[in-house]
């Protein structure tokens, strides 16, 4: 890129580097760590530039990097960022600073279904430009839409391995032997959609996580035969469903991510309560690569507290644990709800896993957290402790979009 004035130069980069910092916040807890590093490598040659050149070459290296792990938040595009401005333009005209309060972005489905990051819902008839506007305005939803080049029946990849380009995950499909690509946003996760569009009997299984829905799934699918191989040599799962040329054969929509507005003054007078859902930094928490991100978690225990996961529930000083009614939900295992029990550990242990198949004490200085989402949270059960010194706030209020969660956060 060319500046003709230093003025231009420095406004640009002013920009870019505000968006960095916002994409660090709200994106940071799911970068590859080659993306953290590049991003931090650029950064630090950024601020150490002594000439006009320099920086625009680091801006230009900069903006591509952005435009690769930035999501919806660079470039700004859509109906999404417009609510976003109104949003931030209401909280200024109230007088709330970010002293008091930041708007965070739940990123993953960790803590689901109290909490979304990006889910997503099939159309199983074609929805009309009204429906498909106010769903973007009030909730957020993007609509993807796929017809097929092919004649023959849709098969689904065994492994879905993702490829990331840089504004979206491309996953692959088959129409008989021939490939399809299917582009959706950067960290969505597709499996849902195919059952839900292909396997219905299984996206139905309340009383399961998605995860065990899955795992069931895939078991399934061996034992039935359902397994086949490409000519290319790819395992894939035979859906049963045949398409034609120019036939519209996988049609559903994405919602956006919960926005809460995080309560940062509040533990300046108070100390952190079990049962708080809670966002803290996790630039100290070595089981993270001590990578400077922002997680959304529930607190579990603080310093002296023990804690164990036994039959699905969650223990705390050998009591049934209380201070959220979310804890109660997982503990009752509230099918109809989504909420499906407490597990001990993540799976594969590690360095840095405090799985909770037996007690363990909480040490001065540190919180445990956990995601509601237990099947499917990446959590203290795996990366450690929280440094009370790294927790920033309490989750105050669901903004944005305007579902059933919107309001108070629980």
């Amino acid at each position: 890129m060319f500046f003709k004035k230093k003025n231009q130069i420095d406004k640009a980069l002013a920009e870019l580097l505000t968006f960095a910092e916002k994409v660090k916040k709200y994106r940071g807890d799911i970068f590859a760590e080659s993306d953290e590093e590049e991003l931090t490598v650029i950064l630090s040659n950024l601020k150490s530039a002594d000439s006009d050149e320099r920086r625009e070459r680091y801006y230009d290296r900069l903006r591509n990097c952005l435009q690769r792990v930035g999501g919806n938040i660079f470039p700004k595009k859509g109906i999404v960022e417009l609510v976003e401005l109104i949003v931030v333009a209401a909280i200024l005209a109230g007088g709330i600073r970010a002293f008091f309060i930041q708007p965070f972005k739940i990123p993953t489905n960790s803590m689901f279904p109290t909490y979304n990051g990006m889910t997503s819902e099939v159309c199983f008839s074609e929805p009309g430009f009204i429906e498909k506007s106010f769903e973007r305005f009030f909730y957020g939803a993007s609509f993807y839409e796929f017809t097929s080049p092919f004649d023959g029946e849709v098969l689904i990849p065994l492994n879905q391995d993702r490829k990331r380009t840089h504004s979206s995950d491309v996953f692959e499909l088959f129409i008989g032997n021939n490939q399809l690509q299917l582009n959706c946003p950067r960290d969505f996760s597709i499996e849902n959609v195919f059952l839900e569009r292909f396997f219905p009997d299984y996206y139905c299984m309340t009383d399961r996580s998605f995860r065990g829905r899955w795992s069931v799934f895939i078991n399934d699918m061996r034992k039935n035969g359902k397994i086949t191989i490409t000519a290319n040599g790819v395992p894939v799962i035979k859906t049963g469903t045949f398409v034609k040329v120019g036939e519209k054969f996988l049609n559903f929509k994405i919602f956006i991510g919960d926005m809460v507005l995080v309560n940062k003054f509040l533990y300046n007078f108070s100390k952190p309560s079990v049962g708080d859902p809670f966002v803290f930094r996790t630039n100290n928490i070595p089981g993270l690569n001590n990578a400077e991100l922002y997680y959304i978690k529930r607190l579990a225990g603080t310093s002296g507290d023990r804690l164990r996961v036994s039959t699905g529930k969650l223990y705390r000083n050998d009591e049934i644990i209380s201070g959220s009614k979310i804890f109660d939900k997982n503990n009752n295992i509230d099918y109809e709800n989504s909420y499906y029990g407490y597990l001990p550990e993540i799976g594969s242990a590690g360095v840095y896993s405090l799985p909770l198949n037996k007690d363990y004490t909480v040490p001065d200085g540190y919180c445990y957290a956990l995601g509601d989402n237990s099947s499917n949270s990446y959590d203290s059960r795996g990366w450690g402790l929280v440094p009370v010194d790294d927790v920033v706030g309490k989750a105050l209020f669901v903004l944005y979009p305007l579902s059933k969660r919107w309001g108070i956060a629980e």
